[in-house]
């Protein structure tokens, strides 16, 4: 067995995404905690935040988990360098010529850069990790939850953010009702939000980067950061040597992760199911177990959890409102507006939201959206109900800790 890679083993999960982005973001719930220590009596609590010092810290802790995967790896052979095709069972690699019953394709992929001028100016979310100083402004273009996520870090690091965001609100995909608390909470932040807005082109001036606008305006500030999705690492894999269909740039797989080469399997950010990690780890189980015998195995992709670590927490599971009203026609929606313990003393409290969608025919959750402290936490941990048919009244039985942000899951 042998694992063919060209960079650093742990892939963007460790190295570029969600340990390095989820450490970005702990750093950034300390402004959040100094923001409301004076309603708990605390004097001049306020900070200065050291990036150099994170960064250092950071960089130490995905070195580490990044040796920790290698140290796991012993006995497989790892053959560094780029993967290309000869055949279905034939890859060359740095000019070695590698032979293999299966092949399992999990290059993953890279920040889309849009192709408009003065794009060379501007980076993305691997080139932010990189910066030695953070910049006083940023105006970040996408309004996914990477997007998201990186407006609000900066804004508690104290730089001044601009949101660009082609659809009519941020976080496309998600629940209606979660997207507008979301888009609140940014402006809330002191962020400038503009929605169906565009960046048309990027000028380098002399102190600074100028941002025009599809809405008219020029924006001008220190460093402008490209949120606009992923594209999958399959340009250089040499897929015309072997019969794979792709679409929009992605490979195609069946629900075990087969290409159109039996022999040959994908999975993660390089095929067209969703982009988590999580995600990929049980669709390389699946792929593993198809491969060696087990035809019954697939990933079934309708109830995994999603979050978007900001704060407060977004995480959902499920259908949204308008998936299911159009799946199902009638629907039930039970909501709840709260504020949580730990900020009802505070001068800027915060308003969570739970919101549940409902078959009436079975009074099944169909689907699970939260706006709250630890939503991540608590939508992952009902997913084993859900999966089993939990009800809206069976929720409603069910005995909660006081006080707490769960026991509002309960009260609905």
């Amino acid at each position: 067995m042998a694992i063919a890679e060209k960079n650093v083993i742990g892939g963007t999960c460790v190295n570029r995404g969600c340990i390095p982005t989820k450490l970005m973001i702990y750093a950034a719930e300390f402004a959040k905690q100094q923001e409301i220590a004076s309603g708990y009596g605390w004097i001049n609590p306020k900070g200065k935040f050291a990036w150099p010092s994170f960064k250092q810290a950071m960089d130490n802790h995905v070195r580490a988990i990044r040796q920790k995967q290698i140290e796991k790896l012993e006995g497989i052979d790892i053959l560094r360098g780029q993967a290309t095709f000869i055949d279905a069972h034939t890859l060359e690699i740095e000019g070695q010529k590698v032979t293999s019953e299966f092949v399992l394709i999990a290059v993953g992929g890279r920040p889309t850069m849009p192709d408009l001028p003065g794009i060379e100016h501007a980076i993305d979310s691997r080139q932010i990790l990189n910066l030695d100083t953070l910049p006083d402004s940023f105006l970040i273009a996408g309004g996914g939850y990477i997007g998201v996520e990186f407006s609000q870090v900066l804004r508690c690091y104290g730089r001044q953010v601009t949101l660009v965001e082609s659809n009519p609100c941020v976080l496309n995909g998600f629940d209606q009702d979660i997207q507008a608390r979301v888009k609140q909470t940014l402006i809330d932040d002191g962020i400038a939000l503009m929605d169906d807005t565009r960046l048309k082109k990027i000028e380098k001036g002399t102190d600074c980067l100028a941002a025009d606008l599809s809405n008219g305006k020029i924006v001008k500030t220190d460093q402008i950061l490209c949120a606009l999705g992923r594209t999958a690492n399959t340009d250089t894999l040499n897929l015309a040597a072997v019969n794979i269909d792709t679409e929009k740039g992605m490979i195609v797989v069946d629900p075990q992760g087969r290409t159109q080469e039996p022999n040959i399997f994908a999975i993660g950010d390089c095929t067209a199911t969703m982009l988590l990690t999580p995600v990929a780890k049980a669709e390389g189980t699946t792929a593993a177990e198809a491969m060696f015998g087990d035809s019954s195995a697939q990933v079934d992709y309708y109830w995994i959890p999603s979050a978007v670590f900001m704060h407060p927490e977004v995480a959902m599971a499920g259908l949204t409102e308008q998936a299911a009203r159009d799946r199902y026609g009638q629907i039930e929606i039970k909501c709840n507006t709260f504020t949580p313990l730990k900020y009802a003393i505070t001068s800027n409290p915060i308003e969570a939201l739970i919101k549940l969608i409902i078959d009436p025919k079975t009074q099944k959750i169909i689907g699970i959206h939260m706006a709250a402290p630890r939503a991540a936490d608590l939508v992952q941990a009902l997913v084993p109900a859900l999966k089993r048919g939990l009800t809206a009244a069976e929720l409603a039985q069910t005995i909660g800790i006081h006080p707490s942000t769960g026991e509002e899951l309960f009260c609905l």
